[in-house]
């Protein structure tokens, strides 16, 4: 199994490097040809009967293969090619049927098996194409000649029956029959003409079908001429914009890379991909600006579809034609029309002496081209909403104004009364660092990120009926370890009881049906009934008698009802707070199950009492256009470390205005709120205060006060791009209007002119 395994791997290394070293082999030999082409001697131009035998090998893929077909020559001079011929395939010289032939590493074609004729010594007279040369003479035969003697059926050219099918379409009766024609003019005898019927016996069909077959592919390339100026005009003078729009894409993305990751050296790459932009917005490829060759051809259709403006004709060439075309195109045709073809051969240009592109761009103009408007208008809008959601550009735009013109001021704050009495206006630049400044309740996240901030200059008042008064019973709640169950000397002992107990009852009763009830000892039972009634009396949350009643419950005696009320339990915690019990364990689980919606209810509760207390009393710092400040170092520290369950050690640090470290916020003001207070003066009914500030805490606006903003390009080409973007959307949508309003009017006038023309 092995030694097949390798055989196998060895085979596909072997069938890989043939593989390659064709494929090598095939792309030295088009270095080779454009060599040749270059230096070549050109000794007469190619015939036009020559050009007309060679038609069906410059329009069918099957008819060349396994060449890379080309559908048109590089130019109709004939040069010489000296040498020997030799046949070359994937395993040299062998029987496979995608072979080719090559002279000293150039790759040529022989039509109509002149591959026959080929001896030791050769001299060729050949055509080009940008990939291979085509045989128009080999030795003393020439292509009329073995077109004479052609035999599709013999064995040495096909050697597969599906391939012998596929290339015999490429031949069709009518062309055929015009060249019995004119042999017979030039004195061919009737064995020769009877000859060339076997390519109709060779398709089993009878004549009539063979016509229709034949007649259906007829095509034929008349010549071919530079287009005209007016055919030109309706080509693309610039390209589409993907290369514009590329730029301003990439250009966006490092801008907001830049925004947010607060790097500001990669301001030169953004202003790279402007400048990029901008010249492919400029430049016009040469391939628009060059005269391009049409072919003029002969040809019927076959086949109309209305759904894409495209006819079928020739040998399955499809061609687009104007949409206003549609009621002047026929279904199909019996009889061949004169029709000019684009250069890539996708385009109808002309049809008959009366559809023409020429005519109508010489009349009415050319049609204006809206796709690169469309494509820009796409790009432009969506690029601008992005950079206004990501970057803020209005504002940046305000605060680079009121910078520039000296209308704002760099103001350092670092007291409450300060803050509340400034004489701060919108655009001014503030430095806040005071003490006691903390987030909102409300807003304070998963992921520490804040964006409304209370600065407060006093603590909550100490008084017998608020969560000032429960501080340490509150904090005890929270705390992971309030029933805290332990095993000690007392503890051990009462296991070691129970199990002789219970060990005394099986042998008795023969049967061991008695088992251990599992106890728990929790400790400080008193000091966790006294916390819980004193919360519950200023914090009467609904748990609060659920909660009671599960700690009643631990001293059960019966199963239906406790022995102890609340009263007595707390009487007796009051004498002996540290007191401690043995219970069933399931019922301290009943009691910690109880714990944990207590302790929700009761954080919400405080949270109103803190949001209260911070509206009420400090000035509210809001941070907009997604600006915020971290407050993880803060809230981490081991000072206020959040608890397990809850912010708890953060609350009463907000309550008794103690934030030991400060919250620095730096941006520019764009509101401000005020109190209204009452004034003694009746002149001046009343006075203001400062009660809230509105501010963009942008750290690219945190400038020192020597510091110029030009050191920060990136808010200059923020707003620049935002301007940019949103002038090529707008811009790009107005010409689009305007450019199909044109083009639905001149479509109109065509329609009426080749209506007028053909009535």
């Amino acid at each position: 199994m092995d030694l097949y395994l390798v055989f196998k791997i060895g085979i596909l290394i072997f069938g890989l490097i043939s593989w390659f070293l064709y494929k090598s082999d095939r792309s030295i030999n088009k270095n080779i040809l454009n060599n040749h082409i270059r230096q070549r001697e050109q000794i007469r131009d190619l015939t036009d009967e020559e050009l007309e035998l060679l038609q069906p090998f410059l329009t069918s893929k099957l008819a060349v293969y396994p060449y890379n077909f080309q559908s048109s020559l590089i130019d109709n001079k004939v040069s010489y090619l000296l040498g020997t011929c030799t046949r070359k395939s994937l395993y040299s010289n062998t029987e496979e049927i995608a072979y080719y032939y090559d002279v000293d590493n150039i790759e040529i074609f022989f039509p109509y098996n002149m591959d026959m004729y080929i001896d030791e010594s050769n001299i060729f007279e050949v055509v080009f194409t940008k990939h291979y040369g085509i045989v128009i003479k080999v030795n003393d035969y020439d292509i009329k000649t073995a077109f004479e003697n052609y035999d599709p059926n013999e064995e040495y050219l096909f050697r597969d029956v599906k391939q012998t099918k596929s290339k015999e379409k490429i031949f069709d009766n009518e062309f055929f029959e015009e060249h019995n024609t004119t042999h017979r003019q030039d004195g061919i005898n009737s064995s020769d003409v009877e000859s060339l019927s076997i390519y109709n016996d060779s398709k089993n069909l009878d004549n009539n079908q063979a016509y229709l077959e034949a007649s259906k592919n007829y095509y034929k390339l008349l010549y071919q001429r530079e287009e005209t100026q007016f055919e030109a005009a309706i080509r693309r003078k610039h390209s589409l914009g993907w290369l514009t729009s590329l730029c301003l894409i990439l250009a966006t993305v490092l801008l907001i890379r830049s925004w947010l990751g607060e790097n500001d050296q990669i301001s030169i790459l953004i202003l790279i991909c402007l400048g990029a932009a901008a010249f492919f917005a400029w430049y016009k490829p040469k391939d628009y600006l060059n005269p391009q060759q049409v072919s003029v051809v002969k040809a019927k259709i076959y086949d109309k579809d209305p759904n894409t403006c495209s006819i079928e004709v020739g040998n399955l060439m499809v061609l687009e034609y104007p949409k206003y075309w549609l009621n002047f195109i026929p279904e199909t045709s019996d009889l061949a029309t004169e029709m000019v073809i684009s250069n890539d051969n996708k385009k109808l240009l002309r049809y008959g002496q009366t559809l023409s592109i020429n005519n109508e761009v010489e009349q009415f103009g050319p049609p204006k081209l809206v796709s690169r408007n469309k494509i820009l208008f796409v790009i432009g809008g969506i690029l601008s909403a992005i950079l206004y959601y990501y970057t803020d550009p209005v504002n940046n735009g305000y605060f680079a104004y009121q910078y520039y013109s000296q209308q704002s001021e760099n103001l350092q704050i670092k007291d409450f009364t300060t803050l509340k009495n400034s004489d701060i206006k919108p655009g001014d630049m503030v430095n806040i660092t005071i003490n006691n400044t903390s987030c909102d309740v409300n807003d304070l996240n998963e992921d520490y990120q804040c964006h409304n901030f209370f600065i407060n200059n006093e603590p909550m008042a100490l008084k017998e009926n608020n969560v000032m008064a429960i501080e340490g019973s509150l904090k005890h709640i929270f705390d992971t370890k309030f029933v805290d169950d332990v095993v000690d000397t007392e503890m051990l002992r009462f296991q070691n009881v129970q199990s002789l107990y219970v060990d005394m009852l099986n042998r008795s009763s023969n049967d061991g049906r008695y088992v251990k009830n599992s106890f728990s000892k929790i400790e400080s039972i008193g000091q966790m009934v006294i916390d819980i009634d004193k919360v519950c009396k200023i914090l009467p949350v609904k748990e609060c008698d659920n909660v009671k009643y599960n700690l009643t419950h631990l001293f059960d005696t019966s199963r239906s009802k406790a022995n102890i009320t609340w009263d007595d339990l707390l009487t007796e915690s009051t004498k002996n707070p540290d007191f401690s019990e043995i219970v069933e364990t399931r019922r301290m689980h009943s009691l910690k199950q109880a714990l944990e919606p207590f302790k929700s209810e009761l954080q919400s509760e405080l949270v109103n009492v803190i949001s209260k207390y911070q509206s009420d009393n400090g000035v509210k710092i809001t941070l907009t256009n997604q600006s915020y400040v971290d407050m993880a170092p803060l809230v981490m520290s081991k000072s206020m470390r959040f608890d397990e369950n809850g912010y708890i050690n953060y609350y009463f640090a907000i309550l008794n205005n103690n934030i030991p470290a400060n919250i620095n916020i730096v941006g520019s003001v764009s509101d401000i709120l005020y109190h209204k207070v009452e004034n003694s003066d009746r002149h001046n009914l009343e006075t203001q205060s400062i009660s809230g500030l509105k501010v963009n805490a942008n750290h690219h606006y945190n400038l020192d006060e020597n510091q110029q903003l030009s050191s920060n390009l990136l808010i200059i080409i923020n707003v620049i791009m935002f301007v940019m973007m949103t002038l090529i959307a707008t811009i790009n949508a107005v010409k689009l209007v305007q450019k199909t309003r044109i083009n639905r009017n001149r479509s109109k006038e065509i329609i009426k002119y080749y209506q007028d023309r053909l009535i």
